[in-house]
C-alpha cells in the first residue's frame, strides 16, 4: 500500500510505461454492444467493489504547500469540499440504513422515503451547481502566449465530486500550466457515491447524460470551425468516461480528416475503453498483420493517459481495462506513477507531474525552454516478459502493470525501456505556452 508521503518523483523514481495498443480489429463498438448489458453491469459493479479498499487513498497524501490545491488549508478549498463531504456522509448513512429499512418498512413507505432522500441530496448539492460552462482566468504570465494560440481550443471535463468552484480552480491551473485559455464543462456532482453509480451506468449502458451531450456539442462545434486547427481535450477521472463516449459519437459522424484535429490527455481516467480507428485509406484493401498494424495512421494522432498506481479510479478504469479486458480497445500511451496514490487533479497529478516551479513562462513564445522537472527526467519501466503475442496475461513485479494486453507492440516495449518520460510524452511540450514542433 502506498505511503502518505508526498508523491513527488525522485530523479530515479520508476514511471511505468504502457505502449500504444496495436488495435488489430480497429473496433469502435462499446462493450454494451458486444455483451449482455445486465451481466456487464453486474461484472463492472464487482470490479468496482474489488478496488474499494483503495478508496481512502483517493485523498492521500493529505499534505500540500500549494494553496490552490484541493486539500490546502485555504478558506476557498475548505469551503469547496464542505458540501461534498456532507453529501458523502449522508449517502453512506442512507445506504447503511436502506438495508434494514427494506425488510422492515412496507413497500410504499420504503419507496417514498427513498424518493425523499434522493430529493434531499439534490437540494443539498444545489450550492455546488454553477454554470455548465466556465472559462479560465488567464494570468499575466500566460496572456501573451494565450493570444498567439487563437487557432487552438482547449476543453476540460472534470471528474467525480467536483463542484463549480473546484472546476474553476482546475481550469485556471491547467491554463496557467500550459499557457492557454481553457473552457471547462461541468460534470456536475451529487456526491461521491452517486457519482460512482453514474460512472457504473455510463460505462456499462452507454448512458448519455447531460454532461456527455453538452461536451459532444462543444467539441463537435470546435472541430467544425475551419479556423480551428487543433482541439485539445483534457479529462480527469469520470471526465475520461465522458470523453470516451463523445469520441464514439464523433467517429460515426465526422470524417477522419476533421477528427484528426483532436489531441487527448487524461489523468486518473475511469473510462473502460478509448477507441481510435484507423484513418480511411483507399489503398488499404485488407487489414495487415498485427506485427505492422501499429504503424498505420489512426484518426487521433496523440492520446496520453497519466495515472497513479494506487489511485482507485484508474485501477477500475484505464489500468484494469488494459490488464484484463484483452478484447477491449484502449488507445493511447499510458504513464503510471508507480508507488503513488491520490486522485485529486491539482494536488496529486499536476503538482506532482507538472509543478508550476518547473514551468518556464518565457517559453510562451515557443522557445521550448524548461526548468528542471523530476517527472520528465524519470526513466520509464516497461518490464520484462510482459510484451508478447497471444491472448493471455503474464505476471509482473509491479501490481499496476501485471498482465497487460497482448495487443501492444513488443518492439516498442524494447525500444522504450530506459527512455525518459520527456522522450515519450507530448503533453509536456505545451508547458508555459510553448507548442510542439510538428
Amino acid at each position: 500500500m502506498a505511503s502518505t508521503e508526498q508523491n513527488v518523483p525522485s530523479q530515479n523514481s520508476s514511471i511505468g510505461f504502457i505502449p500504444p495498443q496495436m488495435d488489430p480489429e480497429a473496433s469502435t463498438s462499446t462493450r454494451a454492444l458486444r455483451e449482455n448489458p445486465l451481466l456487464l453491469l453486474i461484472k463492472d459493479a464487482a470490479i468496482l467493489i474489488s478496488v474499494l479498499p483503495y478508496l481512502p487513498l483517493l485523498f492521500f497524501p493529505l499534505r500540500t504547500t500549494d494553496q490552490s490545491a484541493e486539500l490546502s488549508t485555504s478558506k476557498a478549498s475548505i469551503a469547496s469540499y464542505a458540501i461534498p463531504v456532507a453529501l458523502f456522509t449522508a449517502e453512506l448513512a442512507g445506504l447503511v440504513l436502506a438495508i434494514p429499512a427494506f425488510f422492515v418498512l412496507p413497500g410504499g413507505y420504503f419507496v417514498a422515503l427513498s424518493a425523499l432522500f434522493c430529493f434531499s441530496m439534490v437540494l443539498l448539492a444545489l450550492p455546488t451547481q454553477g454554470p455548465r460552462i466556465v472559462h479560465s482566468v488567464v494570468s499575466a504570465d500566460t496572456a501573451e502566449g494565450a493570444a498567439s494560440q487563437d487557432d487552438e481550443r482547449w476543453v476540460f471535463v472534470n471528474g467525480i465530486a467536483t463542484g463549480h468552484s473546484g472546476l474553476q480552480s482546475n481550469v485556471d491551473r491547467i491554463s496557467l500550466t500550459f499557457g492557454r485559455p481553457v473552457i471547462g464543462i461541468h460534470n456536475r456532482s451529487y456526491g461521491l457515491i452517486s457519482d460512482l453509480l453514474e460512472c457504473l451506468i455510463q460505462r456499462t449502458l452507454s448512458f448519455n447524460s447531460e454532461d456527455v451531450r453538452v461536451t459532444y456539442e462543444y467539441v463537435k462545434a470546435y472541430l467544425s470551425e475551419p479556423a480551428v486547427k487543433k482541439v485539445v481535450l483534457v479529462a480527469h477521472s469520470q471526465g475520461g468516461i465522458i470523453i470516451s463516449m463523445v469520441l464514439d459519437h464523433l467517429f460515426s459522424e465526422l470524417p477522419s480528416s476533421i477528427i484528426s484535429k483532436l489531441e487527448i490527455y487524461t489523468f486518473g481516467s475511469a473510462a473502460a475503453h478509448f477507441h481510435n480507428p484507423i484513418r480511411s485509406d483507399p489503398d488499404l484493401q485488407q487489414l495487415p498483420s498485427t506485427a505492422n498494424f501499429s504503424t498505420l495512421p489512426h484518426c487521433i494522432r496523440y492520446i496520453e493517459h497519466y495515472c497513479n498506481e494506487y489511485d482507485m479510479v484508474p485501477r477500475w478504469g484505464v489500468l484494469y481495462s488494459i490488464k484484463h479486458l484483452l478484447n477491449n480497445r484502449y488507445a493511447g500511451k499510458v504513464f503510471v506513477h508507480l508507488g503513488a496514490s491520490g486522485h485529486l487533479l491539482i494536488q496529486h497529478y499536476l503538482d506532482t507531474l507538472f509543478p508550476l516551479s518547473s514551468v518556464d513562462f518565457r517559453s510562451n513564445k515557443g522557445s521550448g525552454q524548461r526548468t528542471s522537472n523530476k517527472f520528465l527526467k524519470s526513466k520509464v519501466k516497461v518490464g520484462e516478459n510482459v510484451w508478447f503475442q497471444g491472448g493471455e496475461t503474464t505476471p509482473h513485479v509491479n501490481g499496476a502493470l501485471r498482465g497487460m494486453s497482448a495487443f501492444r507492440d513488443p518492439r516498442m516495449a524494447e525500444e522504450t525501456e530506459g527512455k525518459t518520460v520527456k522522450e515519450l510524452s507530448r503533453l509536456w511540450m505545451y508547458l508555459g505556452g510553448a507548442s510542439p514542433h510538428d
